[in-house]
């Protein structure tokens, strides 16, 4: 709307005017300044749960604008995520470009901003629901732990609904069923909701008299006889609702990279981005081992056969941020900023790891916010 475009041009000219005069950080509640957006479900964000989702406002106030980006610009998020700056600069026009390292993640961002249609969806899902109930040879994914977190009958009907997905032939359509299968997985486990990186709920951590040793017991006996199709479907439907309102028109979205060191033009090409092709980068970096986004997609990844026994360790290792290290990674690195160095040299000599996580996410970030600039 006219109104607040032109609200969010006046909020930009005061940032830059304040921060020209005294150059300091600008204290900001995003909510406050773009209420309209206080509705939860809008769009296509709520498709897939992530960690340390970037809140909607931010990216919504920075380019829906006139100042800092104009339609058709590129608009750059090295650090994507499930998309959210994706879909925001696609709903103004804007044609966005992004990387992330996650494969599940990459396949999130490509479903929430893909043009599809409603009617077809319906269509399909019917159709993938038929045929994969009555499937009676399936194949299970082998994939660490697998038997730990899903009842058997659970794991059978997964892999009915997986393998009548993968057999759908319009790619952009085989992923968003892809991505809600996904969403379904996490439901139907025995990990605790509650957590991001999976933890198996145990009903033998609290005594038997207590409230919550009889809600998980509760939840077990659900697990142990859930009908996945019935609850995949359901989360389909949702998500069917949200793409028939989606109303992205000239704006385009595209997952170029897995890494935000070096951005491709395309994932698994070689050829770089060309100096000067962006207009505005916004992003929300990873944090250094505070979130473990590939342990907690680690479920998904193995039934999607995207992290087999064994992989997982890779993708984590390919990872900014990543807290996992051999001991002979184990060193006193330096950064180039004083400031930090003199820290990570006195963490270094309580604990070795910590400072070598730290000085690690320090010159990756360096690397790839040099990349970006």
């Amino acid at each position: 709307m006219l109104e607040h475009l032109e609200r969010n041009n006046r909020i930009i000219r005061e940032f830059i005017d304040r921060y020209s005069k005294k150059k300091r950080p600008i204290e900001v509640s995003f909510r406050d300044l773009i209420p309209e957006l206080s509705k939860i479900d809008r769009h296509t964000h709520l498709i897939h749960p992530y960690p340390a989702k970037l809140l909607a406002h931010i990216p919504n106030l920075f380019i829906n604008n006139s100042i800092l980006s104009k339609e058709q610009d590129y608009v750059l998020d090295p650090f994507c995520g499930t998309g959210t700056v994706l879909l925001e600069s696609a709903l103004y026009k804007r044609r966005a470009l992004g990387a992330d390292a996650n494969p599940l993640a990459q396949m999130i961002a490509k479903a929430k901003t893909c043009k599809l249609n409603g009617e077809r969806l319906q269509k399909e899902l019917c159709s993938l629901l038929k045929k994969s109930r009555n499937y009676k040879l399936i194949k299970i994914p082998d994939f660490s732990n697998r038997d730990y977190w899903f009842a058997e009958q659970t794991q059978i009907q997964l892999a009915k609904i997986y393998s009548a997905i993968v057999k759908i032939k319009n790619e952009n359509v085989r992923t968003f069923f892809l991505v809600n299968f996904s969403n379904c997985i996490r439901k139907v486990s025995y990990a605790d909701p509650r957590v991001s990186v999976p933890v198996r709920i145990n009903k033998n951590r609290f005594k038997l008299n207590d409230d919550r040793h009889k809600k998980i017991k509760i939840r077990l006996a659900q697990l142990n006889k859930m009908d996945v199709f019935e609850k995949f479907e359901s989360i389909c439907t949702d998500n069917i609702e949200r793409i028939k309102k989606l109303k992205i028109e000239t704006g385009s979205v595209e997952i170029i990279s897995n890494d935000a060191r070096k951005l491709t033009t395309k994932i698994g090409g070689k050829k770089r981005l060309k100096r000067n092709c962006i207009q505005l980068i916004i992003t929300s970096p990873p944090y250094a081992g505070a979130q473990k986004y590939i342990r907690a997609s680690s479920l998904s990844l193995g039934w999607l056969g995207i992290a087999k026994n064994g992989q997982l360790k890779k993708l984590d290792n390919e990872s900014i941020g990543r807290e996992s290290f051999l001991a002979k990674e184990k060193t006193l690195t330096k950064t180039g900023i004083p400031e930090a160095d003199n820290l990570i040299k006195k963490i270094y000599e309580i604990n070795e790891t910590r400072a070598t996580i730290v000085s690690t996410y320090l010159n990756e970030m360096k690397v790839a916010l040099s990349e970006s600039y």
